[in-house]
């Protein structure tokens, strides 16, 4: 997990204490030095810096698990051409024909069984933990103490307000997966996803599965928005233990439903096969597309700056591929992960250090696209959140300068 561990969470205090109340020798915070410089010609630059590495990353990612089959000479130029497939664990058909052939010889996933295990444990588990403990947990936690600022600083999202809408399009991101499909969190499962299988095996275990993850996804909707604004109280209480209660049912009694090591291994290839082409590799082309308006929104906002709908434009860009991308949460192996292209805390660590971002804005060195694009490698200052803060502030799209 690249976010919300212990250590970033301190680090988020001072920064956040830092950026908020600690004055330089000028007498102002980083917010302050911001606000400053808010939409001006480097802001913009800096911004359209951010979506065009954000695009790189999208296209990665989708071509990590797609293959090189279909990606355009535009695509295959933006992430260093063909020799992009020949890093381990990709290959020209991707990671999407590694975990179909499971089993395999010489395949990372030495069975089927690992295979699904690791759909369940690293993918559903790994986030709907994340979001109950961490991504609603740790505010909550701080909001608890008393400690309101590191509290607010905690909440992923909240320059946009589109917090809930985060954490809840994390958990379709388990029914696409775990119904082997894509859409709301009431579309039927395909036949043959591990719903289906679950189905066959015991039904009423798939009906409470199912059941689990409405209810971590209704009780999150349930809260009261802005989450920033709302961080304690009955609805969030709720909200943490129907994640908790998803955990638990995906961790225990559904894998070991699933993974039944007592009788022979049993045929997941047709799941394997609709679990990649229907959700995974769909999801991140999704991704690839809305970055792709995303990016060329914001580079139509630089080139007519003083142009609110430009601006508009680009926030609606935002909030409309933070869909796939949180929708995408529950596969966070494979090409994503630290273990292979590290692509996960590159687009979207949080927090942010707004402190190193004032700092970018202000270097007088750094003035055209390409300048910051070859300043913000950090993780901190750059990705969906960086261009969070550049396009929106408290929950509204910022104002053009005139």
């Amino acid at each position: 997990m690249k976010r919300f561990n212990t250590l970033l969470l301190i680090a988020a205090m001072v920064i956040g204490f830092a950026a908020c109340g600690d004055k330089d020798a000028d007498n102002k915070t980083a917010t302050e030095k911001l606000e400053e410089l808010s939409m001006n010609t480097e802001w913009i630059n800096y911004a359209t810096a951010a979506a065009s590495e954000l695009l790189d990353d999208c296209i990665k990612l989708w071509a990590a698990w797609n293959g090189s089959n279909d990606v355009s000479e535009t695509d295959l130029a933006r992430i260093g051409g063909s020799s992009f497939f020949s890093q381990p664990g990709i290959g020209v058909n991707g990671y999407a024909a590694i975990l179909k052939s499971a089993g395999e010889s010489g395949n990372t996933f030495e069975s089927q069984n690992d295979a699904i295990e690791t759909i369940l444990i690293d993918g559903f588990a790994n986030i709907s933990n994340e979001v109950g403990a961490a991504k609603i947990g740790e505010p909550n936690g701080f909001a608890r103490e008393g400690e309101t600022e590191s509290a607010v600083y905690a909440v992923e999202s909240w320059y946009s307000w589109n917090s809930i809408t985060d954490y809840s399009d994390n958990i379709i991101s388990i029914k696409n997966g775990y119904c082997g499909r894509r859409g709301t969190i009431n579309t039927s499962a395909n036949d043959n996803s591990i719903s289906a299988l679950v189905k066959r095996i015991n039904a009423n275990l798939d009906t409470e599965v199912n059941a689990a993850i409405d209810n971590a996804y209704n009780s999150i909707q349930g809260m009261t928005a802005p989450f920033r604004n709302n961080l304690t109280g009955s609805k969030v209480d709720a909200a943490m233990d129907a994640c908790a209660d998803l955990t638990e049912i995906i961790e225990g009694r559904l894998r070991a439903a699933v993974i039944d090591t007592t009788a022979a291994e049993r045929d997941y290839t047709e799941i394997l096969k609709v679990y990649t082409d229907e959700v995974v590799v769909p999801t991140y082309k999704d991704l690839k597309e809305k970055a792709w308006t995303l990016y060329n929104a914001v580079d139509a906002l630089r080139q007519d700056p003083t142009n609110q709908s430009k601006l508009d434009a680009a926030c609606n860009a935002w909030r409309a591929a933070r869909v796939p991308w949180e929708q995408s949460e529950a596969i966070l192996f494979g090409p994503a992960s630290d273990d292979m292209l590290g692509l996960d805390p590159s687009m979207d660590s949080w927090p942010l250090s707004q402190e190193d971002i004032a700092g970018i804005l202000q270097n007088t060195n750094l003035k055209t696209v390409e300048q910051f694009i070859g300043a913000i490698s950090s993780e901190d200052v750059r990705g969906f959140h960086t261009l969070e803060l550049l396009l929106f502030k408290d929950g509204k799209n910022r104002t053009v300068r005139e």
